[in-house]
């Protein structure tokens, strides 16, 4: 058992009894205090309840004897009879402590006339009956002077309760005390090892309503309450039992794991077993020789280099570290593996014998196309950056460079890119340091940049030499470049460097989506565009798993046979935030984010189900892949099941590709569609004509049909040279033998120029806009004839 388990273990032994005692402490506070508060509380407003009855029924009983309508015994009296010296609106007595011509001794309830010399009376446990009261043993009604007025047990009947011994000496003065401080209230007493309630409420000026009750009487109800706490709090110790043998079996596990690597491991090798925060909880003999003589916890501290350890372990990847607190120093390049909750680190010290893994390094740092330093070593560069220093971070790429790319082929970009980096080097700054980020991107580093508006003044003048330069003498577009600016200020003074690549993607991404401006300075408001991404690919994520995404079948009108030939299918969304948003922008998302395998799938068997349902009618579906999706292992094998799980033919489905796939990974792509082909799947080029090497295209790849692009139909109607044009790519396809699929077809005259050329297949608006699966079908039932 190493050092850090014994130590883990006994930090959960420690847990555990803290955990008992505050379980027990939290016990006897519920019992005692909170509990048995709970029981004073009831025990007073059921006494509270009693009063307010009496006292109601009192009230009620005078205004029925004052207005004449109650029928208890009367007596008039004469006052040379009374005892009392005065008569009250009502007593609560014996008639013969009142009249001197009375002999009963039972206690009633009487009531005096307002104006006469003549009361009524009942027994006043009568009245309580009438109002469903019952003082028995535990219920007393004082007069003022503390004398027993009224009592189950007519002995404690007119003697001062305050002289007797019914209640312990000590409550008659605090009960005194109260009544003499309040209108009514509790209080609590022991007699016999039990708890007893004492409320009181003063009637009116002249008697006391009093009541006791045993407190254990309404503890009873929360029993229940204490049996759950005691269930509750063993159920949780129990957890936190077994979970704590769970970790601890692990823990063991992890030793016997780290033991064998150790043992299997270069005697010359540093092994260290770290917690996410860097934290050191396993080392072997060499690495423990190493630091024998320093206080090392945590990576940091074996370095004075400011590393951001959580976030480098996070990567997994393998990083340098000076480990310049050691005596002697020394250089170690570790490899990260993530193993459990823990990291594996394994570090060979790098020394003259060991100039191989700076190679290894120095490639994994470099870009492949122009050997610049890559994104990686750009994020390592930003480690080593003072926060505390003035620098900028430039990245500069070229607007619309798919596109481009699609116009001038490969070759020509890669010598686009190297005249531009050759531009950028001539004109670069001292502290200026170029990184090759993206096949089209490039970041400069500027360090000890004293002034922030030179810094903006020499990116302006990077696009304006584009602008006007003639890069390539044979180029046939114009280039422009996009630009975007973070300043280490504001935020970005205390930011990760995650975050400081994050605030350099989205000021970029930002001069993608301007209209108005190429060069865009990062601000905190570009954040939200950031944040309006992500949220799309949540959304994206919930509108796969609710099935929000459906395709729309646009029709393929055939001139010659009159009728729907075949559908492209088109993905949209149901969902009324995105309703009217392009497809591009949540497809172009899904890719960003790798979204667009699960939305490929989903688009897949959507595209089968409907070629199934279509079938007997001689009609084709088409539809578009993404490049990811495509190049994906196990794509074939995909749709060899869904044909299986559908058992519809793939003669009846076209796959189309587009340049932007092609110019990707040529050998690839040719040598996945010759599979699709073998498995008899339809192949179709989209956009057809507006790439840089069609005719290349159809020479190497099965292609079956063409689809001229809506650019060729444009003009048709009024230029003789857009319809020759079209005449010769359409004789083209009929020669190769391939399907002639003609795009954006929206006007009478454009079909009338297509039939006098040919009778080929069109698809556009002039047939029908894209419909929802339903009302495709209502529309191949209509047979249009165009």
């Amino acid at each position: 058992m190493t050092k850090s388990t014994k130590n883990f273990m006994l930090r959960l032994f420690i847990i555990l009894g803290f955990l008992l005692v505050v379980y027990s402490l939290f016990y006897i506070f519920i019992l005692d205090t909170t509990l048995k508060n709970e029981a004073n509380r009831i025990s007073f407003e059921t006494h509270q309840i009693e009063y307010d009855i009496l006292s109601t029924r009192i009230d009620v009983l005078t205004e029925s004897y004052s207005a004449g309508t109650l029928t208890w015994p009367t007596k008039d009296y004469d006052p040379s009879t009374l005892i009392v010296s005065e008569l009250s609106n009502y007593e609560i007595n014996r008639l013969s402590d009142i009249f001197s011509d009375e002999t009963s001794n039972l206690t009633y309830l009487i009531l005096k006339h307002p104006t006469l010399n003549q009361v009524t009376y009942k027994p006043f446990s009568e009245v309580l009956a009438m109002v469903g009261l019952s003082f028995g043993d535990t219920g007393f009604v004082l007069n003022s002077n503390g004398i027993v007025k009224y009592h189950s047990n007519d002995a404690v009947n007119n003697t001062n309760l305050f002289g007797s011994n019914y209640f312990p000496t000590s409550v008659y003065s605090n009960l005194d005390t109260k009544l003499s401080q309040n209108e009514f209230g509790f209080l609590n007493y022991t007699l016999d090892s039990k708890t007893y309630v004492l409320s009181y409420s003063k009637i009116d000026s002249d008697y006391i309503y009093l009541s006791v009750d045993d407190q254990y009487d309404y503890l009873v109800l929360f029993v229940p309450v204490i049996w759950s706490y005691l269930a509750l709090g063993l159920l949780i110790l129990a957890s936190f039992v077994v979970f704590s043998l769970m970790v601890v079996k692990r823990r063991f596990d992890d030793d016997i794991v780290f033991e064998k690597i150790t043992k299997t491991l270069r005697s010359d090798l540093i092994m260290i077993e770290a917690g996410g925060l860097g934290q050191i909880r396993k080392m072997n003999k060499l690495f423990l020789n190493l630091i024998k003589h320093h206080e090392i916890k945590l990576l940091t501290d074996l370095t004075s280099e400011k590393l951001d350890m959580p976030t480098i372990l996070k990567t997994n990847k393998p990083f340098y570290m000076d480990c310049d607190k050691l005596d002697p120093k020394i250089r170690v390049r570790f490899l990260v593996n993530k193993y459990a909750r823990n990291y594996q680190l394994i570090g060979e010290i790098i020394d003259s014998t060991s100039n191989v893994l700076d190679k290894y390094k120095d490639l994994a740092l470099t870009h492949p196309d122009s050997g610049l330093k890559n994104k990686l070593a750009l994020e390592e560069m930003i480690e080593t950056l003072n926060r505390k220093d003035r620098f900028s971070l430039i990245v500069i790429g070229i607007k619309s460079f798919d596109e481009i790319s699609k116009s001038i082929g490969r070759q020509k970009s890669q010598e686009v890119n190297k005249v531009l980096i050759e531009l950028f080097q001539s004109k670069m700054y001292p502290n200026m340091y170029l990184f090759h980020i993206e096949k089209h991107e490039f970041v400069i580093l500027q360090q000890k940049d004293v002034n922030y508006d030179v810094t903006v003044g020499w990116a302006k003048q990077m696009m304006e030499l584009v602008d006007t330069k003639i890069l390539l003498p044979d180029l046939p577009v114009k280039l422009e470049l996009l630009i975007g600016i973070v300043h280490n200020k504001g935020t970005i003074t205390n930011a990760s460097t995650k975050e400081i690549l994050d605030a350099v993607d989205v000021t970029y991404e930002r001069a993608i989506v301007s209209t108005t401006n190429n060069l865009m300075i990062y601000t905190e408001r570009y954040l939200d565009l950031r944040n309006r991404a992500n949220q799309l690919e949540i959304d994206i994520r919930k509108g796969i798993e609710n099935d929000e995404f459906q395709m729309y079948m646009q029709p393929q009108y055939d001139l010659h046979e009159k009728r729907v030939v075949g559908f492209e299918l088109l993905l949209r969304w149901h969902n009324p935030k995105y309703i009217k948003e392009s497809p591009a922008t949540y497809i172009r998302q899904a890719e960003k984010s790798n979204l667009i395998i699960d939305l490929g799938r989903v688009i897949n068997d959507k595209v089968f189900r409907i070629a199934k349902s279509l079938e007997g009618m001689d009609i084709d579906v088409s539809f578009n892949i993404s490049p990811r999706q495509l190049l994906q292992p196990g794509f074939i094998n995909e749709l060899i099941a869904l044909k299986d799980k559908y058992q519809v033919d793939p003669g009846r489905i076209a796959i189309e590709l587009t340049e932007t796939l092609l110019i990707l990974q040529m050998d690839v792509i040719v040598e996945k569609f010759n599979a699709l082909k073998e498995l008899n799947f339809k192949i179709q080029l989209d956009d057809f004509g507006t790439g840089y090497s069609s005719l290349n295209y159809l020479k190497r790849l099965p292609i079956d049909n063409i689809k001229i692009d809506k650019l060729f139909v444009d003009e048709i109607e009024t230029s003789s040279k857009a319809r020759q044009i079209l005449k010769t790519m359409i004789a083209l396809g009929k020669n190769l033998k391939m399907g002639v699929i003609i795009e954006g077809v929206e006007t009478d005259k454009q079909v009338e120029q297509i039939r006098k050329e040919s009778t080929a297949i069109i698809q556009g608006f002039y047939v029908s806009q894209a419909l929802p699966e339903k009302e495709a079908f209502e529309f191949i039932k209509k047979k249009v004839n165009l």
